[in-house]
């Protein structure tokens, strides 16, 4: 949805969820600098001026797990 990779909707749900970059980093293996990268990338492609909004557009997609909608 909105041209994000797969990657980029993983972060994206849990941005949703209310996660900090390093909680999103250990839940996907990754280091906080490739979550910083994947973050900006997810608000650029949503046109996000923050992370709430990005939540806000993540709901709004779909793209949430039902129990986070």
């Amino acid at each position: 949805p909105a041209g994000l990779t797969a990657r980029q909707v993983d972060v994206l749900r849990l941005l949703g969820k209310g996660y900090t970059n390093a909680q999103i980093a250990s839940q996907l293996v990754v280091s906080v600098r490739t979550v910083d990268s994947h973050v900006a990338a997810v608000l650029a492609k949503l046109g996000a001026a923050s992370r709430r909004e990005a939540a806000a557009s993540a709901a709004e997609l779909g793209v949430l797990d039902a129990e986070n909608r």
